[in-house]
């Protein structure tokens, strides 16, 4: 693996799940179709603090790097993955 800055790791600490996802961050509680399981309504919560509940499956996370492992990607994948939103 590509060894990472600690410049490079502060700034993946501040990449907000909303920026992923392309959703406007208002500040507030949104809710939207959850992108882990099939969903007719909303189930997913993003909340302000950029952590994420969906009351469907239940998958919870507390950063953003959370929300990737949850798509299914390594820790080492993932912080190459949210590299990209940073350079």
């Amino acid at each position: 693996m590509t060894k990472l800055t600690n410049e490079e790791l502060n700034k993946i600490r501040e990449i907000r799940i909303h920026q992923i996802l392309g959703v406007k961050d208002n500040g507030r509680r949104i809710m939207i179709r959850c992108p882990f399981h099939s969903d007719k309504t909303a189930s997913f919560v993003l909340y302000p603090e950029n952590n994420y509940t969906c009351f469907g499956c239940n998958k919870t996370g507390q950063n953003c790097i959370d929300f990737v492992i949850d798509l299914g990607f390594t820790f080492e994948e993932s912080l190459l993955e949210l590299i990209k939103y940073i350079k």
